[in-house]
């Protein structure tokens, strides 16, 4: 009987190592996943970074080329205005020439 006994005895003692182990190698298993899965949320935030940087970058470009191009169109509206104003100036001051010999002409 008592050698029934030490054979259950020493049976459950493997059973509880074995059991023992796998919950060890288990925990190590886990752990590991743990860690690969930090390591791609990381990579994943990384490769993110760099798609919102290239975008922002893009959308500057964007804003840049949209405000030279109304820069532009400012830059010419006001040469055409300026052109206008010379050419008004010159008519005025044709005019104010024509009184100035009028005026000198008839002696006043």
């Amino acid at each position: 009987m008592n050698f029934l006994i030490d054979k259950i005895i020493s049976e459950v003692k493997k059973t509880e190592h074995t059991a023992d182990k796998i919950i060890k190698d288990a925990n190590n298993e886990a752990e590991k996943i743990i860690s690969n899965a930090h390591k791609e949320v990381d990579k994943l935030i990384e490769r993110i970074k760099e798609k919102v940087r290239k975008e922002g970058k893009i959308i500057i470009e964007r804003e840049e080329k949209l405000a030279r191009a109304e820069a532009d169109n400012i830059i010419k509206k006001s040469e055409r205005e300026k052109e206008q104003i010379g050419k008004k100036s010159l008519k005025n001051i044709d005019e104010a020439v024509k009184i100035v010999i009028k005026k000198v002409v008839e002696g006043k």
